[in-house]
């Protein structure tokens, strides 16, 4: 485990580390996304939470919630109750590491080590990234075209 939000799981094919998150972080993360507080969401739910319960859900100490406030949380977050309740995220991790194997394929390893950094950019940070390896392969001494590799 990585604190109690995060399960850690060997990938047996690229022998790295996949990281799946439990409903509560995603709960958290999707309330978050939308500029709410913990009392604010559970006075959206239908019957209404008090702050503690929705902090209990965040934070795993609680797992059996009422189907009818996954389904309201859901729809608020437009996500599908599976997704909230994260069943369908190992399919998308599946699916993120196939496509991470066939850069490493493609482009080595290098090319892995840069998908990672640009990811926890953000908008601005990319925008900066994109700007500074255009200015980089203009230049002969750094292309493949003019240069070394």
């Amino acid at each position: 485990m990585i604190n109690s939000r995060y399960t850690v799981h060997q990938n047996n094919t690229s022998e790295g580390m996949v990281i799946y998150m439990t409903m509560g972080a995603y709960i958290r993360q999707l309330r978050r996304q939308k500029d709410m507080t913990q009392e604010e969401l559970g006075q959206k739910l239908d019957p209404p939470v008090n702050r503690a319960a929705v902090n209990k859900w965040e934070s795993d100490q609680v797992t059996n919630i009422k189907r009818r406030h996954i389904e309201q949380m859901a729809k608020m977050f437009d996500v599908t109750p599976s997704e909230l309740m994260c069943f369908t995220l190992e399919e998308k991790l599946s699916g993120e590491s196939m496509t991470i194997e066939l850069v490493q394929k493609n482009f080595g390893d290098q090319a892995v080590r840069l998908l990672s950094y640009f990811t926890k950019l953000n908008s601005i940070g990319k925008e900066k990234a994109l700007e500074d390896l255009d200015d980089l392969s203009s230049l002969s001494k750094y292309n493949n075209e003019g240069g070394s590799k």
